[in-house]
């Protein structure tokens, strides 16, 4: 759901943090807060397209799955696997540990893992440019370790207060039996999540460093309001 050999993520950021207060910032947290009254903003309105790339790269071996996620009862998904192609070994060690992973996470009550003061304790780093609009900057904390959490930082869009990067370490799960690297970034169109790319990185013993990446997309962004 860790860091950050992901690419020069925040590599300038430090450049473009302006330390703000007021209440602007007050307001974003708040629509924060309230936009996690649901686990997943990119499948609030429907079905999303699943591309999950893996790749154990120290042995140059990859292999990629298709799928589809639908809402379901609970505020659960229901996960449709519609093609996997590549090497067997990365689809069984990296493919079938990220989904149980996914898969314990989901499981969990959303109260116990969203990004809330119930669960989190944030520290306010600033304010960065991101494109035609401004991100606020938390570091984020877990107040209790237990799993589905992880320790990094938050950059809420400054006006709806929606996630638009999360990056940092998940806390320790059976599903990979190590710590989990984490970058994720959520394209917003009008205030909605369209669409969003994870990047995860762990050590399988024997077999290396595991690197995933999962693109997700909603497959009908028209009925977005």
């Amino acid at each position: 759901m860790l860091l950050l050999g992901f690419g020069g993520l925040n590599a300038k950021a430090a450049d473009l943090y302006v330390q703000t207060r007021g209440s602007s910032q007050a307001l974003a947290f708040a629509r924060h807060i309230a936009s996690q009254a649901q686990r997943d903003p990119v499948a609030r309105s429907g079905a999303v397209g699943v591309l999950i790339e893996a790749s154990l790269p120290e042995l140059y071996k990859s292999a990629a799955l298709i799928g589809v996620r639908t809402p379901a009862e609970n505020d659960t998904a229901e996960f449709h696997i519609l093609q996997i192609v590549g090497d067997g070994a990365v689809t069984e060690e990296v493919i079938d540990r990220y989904l149980a992973l996914r898969q314990q996470i989901d499981l969990l009550p959303h109260s116990l893992v969203a990004i809330t003061p119930a669960n989190y304790k944030f520290h306010f780093d600033g304010e960065v440019k991101t494109g035609d609009t401004t991100a606020y900057i938390y570091d984020i904390a877990p107040r209790k370790k237990r799993p589905g959490l992880l320790v990094g930082r938050l950059w809420m869009d400054s006006s709806t207060g929606e996630e638009v990067t999360l990056s940092g370490h998940l806390m320790n799960g059976p599903a990979t039996g190590d710590l989990v690297e984490l970058v994720r970034d959520t394209k917003l169109v009008n205030g909605c999540a369209l669409a969003r790319v994870t990047h995860l990185a762990w050590s399988i013993p024997l077999l290396g460093r595991a690197e995933v990446m999962i693109t997700e997309t909603l497959l009908r962004p028209g009925i977005v309001p």
